[in-house]
């Protein structure tokens, strides 16, 4: 390892030993959630950005209270600790008050992909047993086609939230925004008995082999995954802003994304969807210091035409994962970027990879434990010798990665119990 490198990996350490602290095992039954860590920030910095979209600015106190009408106007509504209510909404404002409410209640927010239709839609409403179904007014067209196909009752379990100039509530649901003006907007104190063991969200699959599954993502798992993006990722705090483009129903944009920002008090910058053209100008615009990304997102703008100021912006540390060794030096080069935090890992998975070194092309590395193994592509299925277990690949060969289950790295799986055990290898190296 040259100089410069021991130097960089040094000047880590301060980062790592804090994220050390964050991700320390605690127990299930603690009492914590993201929706308390955006009640501090309300409480001690009312006034501090949160989030701008679309030429709105909310502050935490803002966000707070809507966050707390939303709360108070679905328990009145009968929601409560442990039940299941499905968003459908694009990244705005909205999405976030609704899903912060849920967490505040100790309800499971099932997030549903904006891009569903059909079957898969009703398929992912139906699975976790929604009891409510928050939906943005961008997306009623969608709902009104599976509405007779789901066990929700119109009038009562459909709740619209206006987006702009749509504002009509159809006549099968009930307007969610004007339910909540005369709401209180102070804490709830049923947000004190939610637990880290309690489940935050339901995040999908991407559906490639059937319809998609429901993955279990507990508080436990969010916060960690949240104090990982803040402290060692991206290394914000409260004076940086982020960029986010990717959609929230997602893990990258909604754990690495908004979760540093609650974790840190880091402001949002928030986008329905990626657009090239107008990333750099609101970069600037918004004074924007971290990007949350994917591989493709960055391959878009390397491959857009080049101007003589990219360089010149504010941005200094991205975060997300997919970018391909053959984008990653131009980019970071081309756009000023001092540190890339590369993570490899799965909503469902117990096991992630981490580049806080900030050592270029590379996924970093995972504190859990972890093995290689061959897999046979043909069949389907791992590899396993003559005594039935598996069989480590040599140093430098392809194979899959297990992650070893532990209380200290639980599998949450999904909602569905069988597609839980399939994901579950057992006899790995011994038996049991």
């Amino acid at each position: 390892m040259a100089i410069g490198e021991i130097f960089s990996v040094l000047a880590q350490v301060p980062a790592l030993l804090k994220l050390k602290r964050g991700m320390k095992p605690r127990k299930l039954d603690e009492r914590d959630c993201f929706a308390r860590q955006v009640e501090n920030h309300a409480e001690n910095y009312a006034e501090g950005v949160a989030a701008i979209f679309e030429g709105r600015t909310v502050t935490w106190g803002e966000l707070n209270a809507g966050a707390n009408r939303y709360a108070a106007r679905l328990l009145e509504m009968g929601v409560t600790r442990g039940d299941v209510v499905s968003v459908f909404m694009e990244n705005r404002i909205e999405f976030l008050e609704s899903v912060i409410a849920l967490n505040k209640i100790g309800a499971t927010g099932g997030l549903i992909n904006t891009n569903l239709r059909g079957r898969p839609l009703t398929h992912c409403i139906s699975v976790t047993e929604s009891k409510k179904c928050i939906f943005g007014a961008e997306l009623s067209e969608a709902i009104q086609e599976v509405k007779g196909d789901l066990n929700l009752v119109e009038g009562s379990d459909y709740l619209f939230v206006p987006d702009g100039s749509l504002d009509t509530t159809p006549n099968w649901a009930r307007n969610l925004r004007n339910e909540t003006i005369e709401a209180g907007t102070e804490n709830l104190a049923i947000t004190n008995d939610v637990t880290l063991g309690d489940n935050a969200f339901y995040i999908f699959t991407s559906g490639t082999t059937g319809l998609p599954k429901a993955a279990v993502l507990s508080n436990r798992r969010y916060l960690q995954s949240a104090s990982l993006s803040h402290t060692a990722g991206l290394q914000c705090d409260r004076s940086d802003r982020l960029y986010i483009c990717l959609p929230l129903y997602h893990g990258t944009g909604l754990l690495i994304g908004a979760g540093a920002s609650f974790s840190s008090g880091a402001a949002m910058v928030i986008r329905r969807r990626f657009s090239a053209s107008r990333f750099l100008p609101e970069v600037r615009e918004h004074a924007v210091t971290c990007l949350i990304y994917v591989g493709e997102l960055c391959r878009y703008l390397v491959n857009s035409e080049r101007r003589a100021d990219d360089h010149d912006s504010p941005l200094r540390a991205m975060m997300g994962n997919g970018l391909r060794p053959d984008v990653w030096l131009e980019f970071k080069e081309r756009f000023g970027i001092s540190r890339i935090s590369e993570f490899y890992g799965s909503s469902e998975g117990n096991v992630a990879f981490a580049n806080l070194f900030n050592k270029d092309c590379t996924i970093g590395t995972t504190t859990a434990r972890i093995a290689l193994v061959e897999y046979d592509v043909d069949a389907d299925e791992v590899s396993r010798n003559k005594s039935g277990h598996c069989i480590s690949v040599k140093r430098g060969e392809a194979g899959l990665c297990l992650g070893h289950i532990n209380p200290d790295a639980p599998f949450e799986g999904y909602t569905d119990e069988e597609a839980t055990e399939k994901k579950i290898f057992r006899s790995v190296f011994e038996e049991g």
